[in-house]
């Protein structure tokens, strides 16, 4: 089963800024033995939204900027991370069975 966090939980990190050598989460220190894969999101990047009472715009959402990276612990942890590039800040997206 995997659980997942749509809006993330927050994470604390070390390490670089990129690629953190660990986290903590619900108090417990998971040091990253290896980056499995990483990719960014970036919602509207080609242009401004169009103005919210255009008819195209119907479910429009705010600019999301994320980099993403699936992540395995020193104990075997699977999980996947998020570095959100617009407000800064580490989150907790999913954790793999």
């Amino acid at each position: 089963m995997t659980r997942l966090w749509p809006q993330g939980e927050p994470v604390a990190t070390w390490g670089e800024a990129e690629t953190p050598a660990g986290f903590v989460w619900r108090q417990i220190r998971h040091p990253i033995e290896d980056v499995c894969n990483r990719w960014r999101v970036h919602t509207n990047w080609w242009g401004p939204t169009p103005a919210r009472d255009s008819p195209r715009t119907s479910g429009a959402s705010e600019v999301i900027w994320r980099e993403y990276v699936k992540v395995t612990t020193h104990t075997g942890f699977l999980c996947l991370l998020y570095h959100d590039l617009l407000a800064g800040g580490w989150y907790l997206a999913r954790v793999y069975d």
